[in-house]
């Protein structure tokens, strides 16, 4: 009984299924590529939604700061009944009727002009009526308040850099969505890999448990045998449903990040974009990390949006400051009045071209000063510390990319050399597993001895997906950092070489 125990094993091991090898992933089937994953997040995220909901109120904002120079028509039509005392026991009763027509147009400069025109008829008890036509034209120049665009046109020009400032968080945050995707992305991928190599275990496992029960029917294998496979089927088993689990999370991790609705996600493609290989030999040193950073500080769109949000309150600083000051406006104020006596119609717009003596001119002096100005303090106090608190926030931030962009270059070349160790291990593995079958061969080792080697192989395949993973990913976050995630801000133009290349090494502008 039991002869030949050896040569049966080995008739047993070879009827397990080869492992396929991770390091060589198969040809992409049908799919979701990483570039694609990213589009679609552009359509369905709301983030990106709130976002742009921010911008729209930013041009809103502008364009309300620009109605302050927006040229303003009024006019008015009033007809008054006055008695006129002219003694004791006498007075007098008129009609008048008046129609006025007026503009007033105010420059970036603070200079205005109003230009101004008024019709009057008078009527008491004398026959006839007399009708005034009177044009004037007056010129506001402010001489201290309100005097030059850096004053008067402060509130659109901070407007303006909000807007621009907006456009950035909305490219930075569409920045920061992508990174979010592309990691699921990632996550989702090696979840899928991880799978397939649960699966191929756990389908050796029970080609081995099939094989020993015909050679314990056989009188090959001791029945003693069967307990400890069938504990590997078992264990093999529990592996893949965690796998499975593992797979399905990072699939509606990846649909929700992307923005899909929950009944999509089911039918959302699986990434079959392969993992990018970087070479450690081809990471730049971290002690080249001043160049990276200066960069850095170049391309991030959120360092730019605080640096626009500094300018802004720079300027309504100013202005705060100008606005200290009394209100001294110079009036100069031409114009001419005509008159012509009747009641018809026509009389009451003749004046204006009719019997006009001359022109006349009027020049003055306009003064307005707030003894103790609290408004204007206060409003200043408040614009220096909001750049007090822009300017805090602008070197902070730049700190923060100066500290994560070396991290990130480090990341990228550690994970590179781990992932390199990580192949190195499974080629060894594989070695391990020919040595352990030819000592199997030669009756000096067990079977279980080759299932446990091929299990550490297993182990090995998905240490080597982990740290693929972790390449992916740091060469993600190192666009990031550096400000290159995104060509020019615009995700729509993206392509998975820049996802898995190192940036500042293919002409990429920060």
């Amino acid at each position: 009984m039991y002869r030949n125990r050896t040569a049966a094993q080995f008739f047993l091991l070879g009827s397990i299924l080869a492992l396929r090898l991770y390091a060589a992933e198969p040809a992409a089937s049908p799919g979701i590529g990483v570039a694609e994953a990213i589009r679609m997040m552009l359509d369905q995220d709301p983030n990106l939604t709130i976002e742009e909901s921010r911008l729209r109120s930013s041009r809103g904002i502008l364009l309300s700061t620009r109605g302050a120079f927006d040229p303003v028509v009024s006019t008015s039509l009033s007809e008054r009944e006055v008695e006129d005392p002219l003694s004791e026991s006498t007075s007098r009763q008129q009609s008048i009727l008046t129609n006025r027509l007026g503009v007033t147009k105010r420059y970036r400069t603070g200079f205005s002009i109003e230009p101004d025109l008024q019709l009057t008829r008078t009527a008491g008890s004398d026959p006839g009526a007399v009708n005034l036509g009177t044009v004037a034209l007056t010129l506001r120049q402010p001489l201290l308040r309100g005097r030059g665009r850096a004053a008067t046109a402060a509130p659109e020009l901070s407007a303006e850099r909000q807007v621009a400032a907006s456009e950035l968080d909305l490219r930075q945050t569409t920045s920061e969505r992508a990174l979010t995707v592309i990691a699921q992305y990632w996550q989702a991928r090696a979840g899928l890999l991880n799978l397939e190599i649960l699966e191929e275990s756990e389908a050796r496992a029970r080609d081995l448990l099939e094989t020993t029960r015909k050679l314990i029917e056989a009188d090959v294998t001791p029945a003693a045998d069967l307990v400890q496979v069938e504990a590997n089927v078992v264990a093999k088993e529990t592996a893949r449903i965690g796998g499975e689990r593992d797979l399905f999370e990072a699939r509606q991790a990846l649909g929700r990040e992307i923005g899909l609705p929950p009944e999509s996600i089911a039918t959302l493609p699986v990434p079959v974009d392969r993992f990018p290989i970087v070479s450690a030999s081809a990471v730049p040193s971290t002690a080249d990390h001043s160049r990276w950073v200066a960069r850095a500080l170049e391309g991030r769109a959120d360092l730019m949006a605080a640096r626009e949000r500094r300018s802004a309150a720079e300027l309504l600083r100013k202005a705060a400051e100008n606005a200290l000051k009394p209100q001294l406006d110079l009036v100069f104020t031409p114009s001419y009045t005509g008159l012509v006596q009747g009641s018809g119609a026509g009389t009451f717009f003749s004046p204006l071209y009719s019997n006009v003596p001359g022109a006349g001119s009027a020049l003055s002096l306009s003064l307005s000063w707030p003894t103790l100005n609290s408004r204007a303090r206060g409003d200043l106090a408040q614009f220096e510390a909001a750049l007090e608190q822009s300017a805090h926030f602008e070197e902070l931030l730049s700190r923060q990319i100066g500290a994560n962009v070396p991290i990130a270059l480090d990341a990228v070349a550690r994970n590179a050399q781990q992932f390199e160790r990580a192949t190195e291990a499974v080629r060894l593995f594989e070695r391990v597993v020919e040595n352990e079958e030819k000592k199997l061969r030669a009756g000096t080792s067990t079977l279980i001895d080759v299932i446990s080697q091929r299990d550490r192989l297993t182990a090995a395949r998905q240490s080597q997906v982990s740290a693929h993973l972790a390449l992916a990913v740091s060469l993600a976050q190192l666009r990031f950092e550096t400000g290159t995630l995104l060509p020019g801000g615009d995700a729509r133009a993206i392509d998975t070489a820049q996802l898995t290349t190192i940036p500042f090494q293919a002409g990429d502008e920060p």
